[in-house]
């Protein structure tokens, strides 16, 4: 093989690389509440959907006050044949901003870890930005697109 061609050869190995590392996890789809809503009703009931089936004991949330304190836990809803859904009731009388924060373990033994904020009558509705910086991991197919498009760059310099 030509060397000039190994630029183009790890970008296509980085490109194939990608939908099976995204496809490795149990992403949260939805959830209810939804992320940033402020609720007039208080919730009885949190509901999170994933993309796949998770492993019931390595997935959970639990729901959190204002103050900290822990008002509801969730678990791998076993009636649903999927297996995809996490639920658990909560009990919340403040009003406020909550945070449920979940672990999804995939059958493949891929973990996640995650948050939804939403609110209660709040008067300030949670901050919903994602995280910029070192807070956002890599793949390993980033890692290898990134390397490529280095390589890249130089060899256009150079046909200039």
């Amino acid at each position: 093989m030509n060397l000039r061609h190994l630029p183009a050869v790890l970008m296509g190995i980085a490109l194939a690389a990608l939908p099976v590392a995204a496809s490795a996890h149990s992403e949260l789809d939805t959830s209810v509440p939804a992320e940033g809503a402020n609720l007039q009703t208080a919730p009885t009931e949190v509901v999170l959907t994933f993309s796949a089936e998770l492993d019931p004991d390595g997935s959970s949330f639990a729901v959190t006050d204002p103050t900290g304190a822990q008002v509801g836990t969730g678990k791998v809803d076993l009636n649903v044949a999927a297996r995809n859904i996490l639920r658990g009731n909560v009990s919340i009388t403040k009003p406020g901003n909550y945070r449920v924060a979940w672990t999804s373990l995939s059958l493949d033994g891929d973990q996640l870890k995650g948050a939804v904020t939403f609110g209660y009558r709040s008067s300030s509705p949670p901050n919903t930005a994602m995280p910029l910086g070192p807070d956002l991991p890599m793949s390993a197919a980033g890692i290898l697109l990134l390397a490529a498009a280095i390589l890249l760059v130089p060899r256009r310099e150079l046909l200039r």
